[in-house]
């Protein structure tokens, strides 16, 4: 057998099988592991965030809407928060959606573009009291509540720490709202979008009123592991498509 015969016959053999590795794994990755930061918590738990049943749900949603959009499928682990986190980082799973690169980003995720969501913190008060408070930057003596576990907010963090203001912790929404109530504080740090359901499932809306503009806006994103073997550029671009298509929907 001539040394040709044999060259001949190896590079006939990986042209055969190169292909039908890389067709493998383009196929394997038309299935992509995908978790969720946000934790679904027990009705029972008060101090969870409670924006955090929405937020998870909107998030699950969202990525059944990727999937139609991009053709592929997308696996939600059970795993939530740190957990997910750890996930992700790991390869284990491909994408975690919920993040964000405030205060600064994570460097085993690849966040793709746009951001798929946004997250409005504002102050709240008591309906009629302030008539003089125009924004929330003017708040010297006023007693202010937030909710555990704490959300990072680097503006109004700072203003805080600079000015020296009164701002404590609540276990949940619903108890810093009934402190307000009952005039033991005089606005919380709520988003808006879990302010809005709270109020109105319990009748409180004209009990409230929200200070323009917004303590601070918070864009959250998908992100891709990137020890992750679907971390390429030719799935990150068709993510990004799909992304950029669905924002573009009303």
């Amino acid at each position: 057998m001539s040394r040709r015969f044999v060259l001949c016959a190896m590079a006939a053999a990986f042209s055969y099988i190169a292909p039908s590795a890389v067709l493998a794994e383009q196929q394997a990755c038309e299935t992509l592991v995908a978790a969720s930061y946000f934790a679904k918590p027990l009705a029972a738990d008060t101090t969870a965030d409670a924006d955090k049943p929405s937020q998870r749900q909107f998030s699950t949603d969202f990525l059944q809407a990727l999937a139609q959009t991009t053709h592929l499928t997308i696996k939600v682990l059970a795993a939530q928060e740190e957990k997910a986190l750890t996930e992700v980082r790991s390869g284990r799973a491909d994408l975690i959606i919920g993040v964000s690169p405030l205060p600064e980003k994570d460097p085993e995720l690849t966040y793709l573009l746009p951001a798929y969501t946004q997250k409005n913190y504002h102050l709240w008060v008591r309906s009629g009291e302030h008539v003089t408070l125009k924004k929330w930057p003017e708040l010297s003596g006023l007693r202010g509540l937030r909710v555990l576990p704490l959300q990072g907010l680097i503006d109004f963090d700072l203003q805080v720490q600079l000015l020296k203001w009164p701002v404590r912790t609540a276990d949940s929404l619903a108890v810093a709202i009934n402190k307000i109530m009952g005039g033991k504080a005089d606005y919380v740090v709520a988003e808006q979008q879990a302010m809005q359901e709270y109020v109105l499932a319990h009748d409180l809306v004209r009990r409230f009123e929200v200070l323009e503009p917004a303590v601070e806006t918070q864009f959250l994103y998908i992100a891709m592991a990137k020890d992750s073997a679907c971390n390429t550029p030719a799935l990150r671009s068709i993510l990004t498509k799909g992304l950029t298509q669905l924002a573009q929907q009303p």
